[in-house]
């Protein structure tokens, strides 16, 4: 029951939390078991939030031993996340580790047709990579249907998880789900060798989950692949005719494939063009400025002083509901920052636990200042009640609405100031940016006729 409870308001408070929440192939998750769900795990306790709040049915997670590791945290993780800790060496130096219940429990419960939940990379690091896929989902899966004769029916789930900035409220995150594995396709293979059915499967499961995925080397790779995107998308969904809502993971993908051909086809030139990338970033940043206020084509606008006057319009009127909003919001929503910040410092925690602090913390602030709406100055009146409890939300999304266009007009400001106080600079800005436009749409002609071909 508490599961149930807390995975509905968990999934508001993902939707809250996250400004895109994309899930692609969401038809592809199963109602019910004997099911097994794999996925990456760059945030420790978003990822299971997030995998949890994809499925219809009850699941289990398989977690590690350490996190069991007092009486509160175990009675949590076994009645609250439904989990089964799995003890692993690195966790357990020098000791003797035998997890044969843990996988009896786990076919057990396949057997009665659940679904368990695992991540396979075994650690959780904030960042765009799949780490080495362990053994022991494949272990388990091949396990479970050998003890039924290859007839228990067990499929296993890839879902791959992308953040454009996890621990950042109203960041991004984009869910990929891959088709089904049939877990008794590898009946052949497990009757000839056991083992080598393992490393098959596991070798599936981990091209399922990097066909899904971002990756990236390092974070000088990662960083240029998001410069790239900065500057360069507009012009992939124009060419392309995407729409940026529904295939903004099919974007970063398709840069980071590019990434990858041209780097295997000539390293230099890329590493010259990362440089000239970040240098032009760089510029931007030390002059307060982004690059999508000098992508725009002004020719094809109202004059930047109009477009100043209506910036200025839609502050000056939205004032009063941004003070609102404000009074309303500031204390929870600065509350729940700092109860995050003083209980980690990883950003793996970082953005969960903001997020689970912001879903009591407004529950009682709201409910808070309903009661003395109603009792002090509604004095009874259930319709003032109610509209106040409307605006409430829509008064803290305007909130953040009104912050973000008073952020932007500073940009714009600064941006005209420049260009008439500095004209040089904004020469020097305008020629990088069109020098590396140019080079993104040679790269771009060269790998699309290259794709085209094979």
């Amino acid at each position: 029951m508490l599961y149930n409870f807390l995975k509905i308001i968990f999934k508001l408070a993902l939707r809250v939390f996250f400004k895109e929440y994309k899930v692609i192939n969401k038809t592809e998750i199963p109602s019910d078991g004997p099911l097994i769900v794999v996925s990456n795990h760059p945030s420790t306790f978003m990822d299971p939030i997030i995998v949890a709040s994809l499925l219809k049915q009850d699941a289990r997670f398989i977690a590690k031993g350490t996190l069991f590791n007092s009486v509160f945290k175990d009675w949590a993780m076994r009645n609250i996340m439904k989990a089964i800790p799995v003890y692993r060496k690195q966790d357990n130096p020098g000791k003797q580790l035998n997890n044969d219940a843990i996988f009896e429990q786990c076919f057990l419960f396949l057997e009665g047709k659940g679904t368990l939940i695992i991540f396979p990379e075994g650690t959780s690091i904030n960042e765009r990579k799949l780490r080495d896929i362990k053994t022991g989902t494949a272990r388990i899966a091949l396990g479970a249907e050998a003890r039924n004769n290859f007839e228990l029916g067990t499929k296993i789930l890839s879902i791959g998880i992308n953040y454009s900035d996890a621990p950042i409220f109203r960041s991004d995150v984009w869910i990929n789900v891959e088709e089904l594995i049939h877990v008794s396709d590898y009946k052949e293979e497990y009757a000839k060798d056991n083992r080598q059915a393992v490393r098959l499967l596991t070798e599936k499961i981990r091209s399922n989950l990097e066909r899904n995925l971002i990756i990236t080397d390092d974070k000088q790779e990662d960083q240029f692949i998001q410069n790239v995107e900065i500057i360069y998308k507009n012009e992939l969904v124009a060419h392309l005719n995407l729409d940026p809502k529904l295939h903004g993971f099919t974007i970063t993908k398709g840069i980071e494939e590019a990434v990858t051909h041209f780097e295997a086809m000539d390293k230099n030139w890329v590493k010259n063009l990362q440089q000239k990338v970040a240098d032009y970033m760089l510029r931007l940043k030390n002059n307060k400025l982004e690059d999508r206020f000098l992508a725009r084509d002004t020719s094809k606008e109202k004059s930047v002083f109009a477009d100043s006057i209506l910036r200025v319009f839609f502050l000056v009127l939205g004032f009063p509901f941004y003070l609102y909003g404000l009074i309303t919001h500031f204390i929870p929503y600065y509350l729940s920052g700092r109860i995050a910040e003083e209980l980690t410092n990883d950003e793996e925690y970082l953005g969960p636990i903001k997020m689970t602090a912001g879903i009591f913390i407004y529950a009682i602030f709201y409910g808070i200042m309903i009661y003395l709406f109603g009792h002090y100055i509604a004095k009874g009146d259930w319709w003032w009640t109610i509209c106040f409890v409307i605006s409430l939300p829509i008064a803290g999304f305007f909130a953040m609405l009104y912050y973000q266009r008073l952020q932007n007009l500073k940009i714009h400001w600064r941006l005209i100031s420049i260009f008439y106080k500095e004209p040089d600079l904004m020469g020097e800005l305008f020629t990088a940016r069109k020098s590396i436009i140019k080079d993104l749409d040679w790269a771009k002609e060269l790998y699309l006729n290259k794709t085209a071909s094979l």
